[in-house]
């Protein structure tokens, strides 16, 4: 345990730290919004917006994310010329992973609102959009908030499959120091405790969120 108390190894695993937060953070915000988008076109009335919300959420949801990101970082260079740094790759691969996941749970949040929300909100003049941003959107956030931690949590061990194509986040710099110090046991043990901690903390921080969600409405129904 002693290799762990090196100053050299605690700084790469630390820039491995941040790399798989940073890599985290984005993809949860480009899942979310993808994922409302998603929800909101399933739902749609329109055929098309239809169709191509639940070709995404299929293709995304029946495919290994390994297979995409090896897809994105190896063969749409060769079908687009288009070639994208390695952290970027990632960071689009893990939001289009989740934004699939995410959709199914918004959508089933935006229907577990009661049907009389949205008719009185129509009854006293609002848009369709004005209703789904006023009305549906404040409380599916409170129901869909559980799951959209699980889905966080999720993508926070599933960024490691970044390593694969070459982003330099925790694993990845846990493999660089095991190949030079030859000492697997003590990295990789400290590589999970690392994964856990932080799977901890956001675990905290989302009981957090939804316990301040649903205090307002304990309240008002009393």
């Amino acid at each position: 345990m002693e290799i762990l108390l090196n100053p050299d190894v605690l700084s790469s695993l630390w820039q491995g730290t941040q790399i798989t937060l940073a890599l985290t953070f984005f993809a949860s915000i480009g899942g979310l919004l993808l994922g409302l988008l998603a929800a909101v076109a399933k739902s749609s009335r329109v055929i098309v917006l239809r169709a191509i919300a639940v070709a995404y959420i299929e293709l995304f949801r029946g495919t290994p994310l390994l297979v995409q990101l090896f897809f994105l970082y190896f063969a749409l260079p060769q079908l687009t010329g288009i070639t994208l740094p390695a952290f970027t790759t990632a960071a689009i691969g893990l939001s289009l992973f989740a934004g699939a996941y995410t959709a199914e749970i918004v959508r089933g949040s935006l229907n577990a609102v009661a049907s009389g929300q949205r008719e009185a909100a129509t009854a006293l003049g609002l848009k369709p959009l004005q209703v789904l941003l006023e009305v549906q959107l404040p409380q599916a956030t409170r129901i869909a908030l559980p799951a959209l931690g699980n889905q966080f949590i999720g993508l926070l061990k599933d960024s490691s499959l970044a390593s694969v194509i070459t982003v330099t986040e925790l694993l990845l710099s846990t493999r660089g120091l095991v190949s030079v110090t030859y000492q697997p046991v003590a990295l990789y043990a400290a590589t999970g405790l690392i994964y856990f901690l932080l799977s901890n903390v956001a675990s905290r921080v989302f009981a957090v969120l939804e316990h301040r969600l649903n205090r307002p409405y304990r309240t008002a129904t009393r």
